[in-house]
């Protein structure tokens, strides 16, 4: 899919009903659990969304860590455009405010590779794309009624040049 041009905004609360009906049609990504936590953290946490034209089609919001790490918390783009630069567009809106609140880090967690489900596959691809690096395994992270699975930690190195461009591009 070749790139599609998106309006850009910082995420405000009235955006949080919009980037939660988008959460919810991405059910590959997004289980009820993690609806009710999304609602709650967008209370608070900071980030941008994307628009094409008046159609919201993604979003990504952090929370800081600590002093030197920030937390991408959640980040979501419509099925129908995926693949066209969106989710590397709003990584890379959010990196000018990490680094003018003195973040050195953004971190980002998701399903580790030792498990085997197709989403989580891209979803892995895409970070280390645009510059994330693995960070650490936690085993066990994850708490599912069919057991625990593992969390795959990756970092974005805000002092990068380009930070959310991949190294070749």
């Amino acid at each position: 899919m070749a790139v599609i041009p998106v309006s850009v905004r910082r995420f405000v609360p009235g955006h949080a009903a919009d980037v939660l009906a988008l959460a919810r049609s991405l059910g590959d990504w997004f289980n009820d659990e993690g609806l009710r936590q999304m609602e709650t953290d967008l209370r608070n946490h900071a980030g941008h969304v994307a628009l094409l034209g008046s159609r919201l089609v993604g979003f990504a919001t952090w929370n800081p860590v600590d002093g030197r790490v920030a937390n991408l918390s959640w980040m979501g783009v419509a099925k129908d455009v995926q693949r066209a630069g969106i989710g590397r567009t709003l990584v890379e809106a959010i990196v000018p405010d990490l680094r003018s609140a003195g973040f050195r880090f953004l971190e980002v967690s998701t399903v580790a590779d030792s498990v085997d489900y197709r989403p989580y596959e891209r979803t892995r691809a895409f970070y280390r794309a645009i510059g994330f690096a693995d960070e650490r395994v936690d085993r066990g992270f994850f708490q599912d009624p069919d057991g625990p699975y593992d969390r795959l930690l990756l970092r974005l190195d805000l002092a990068r040049p380009n930070p959310g461009r991949s190294p070749e591009a």
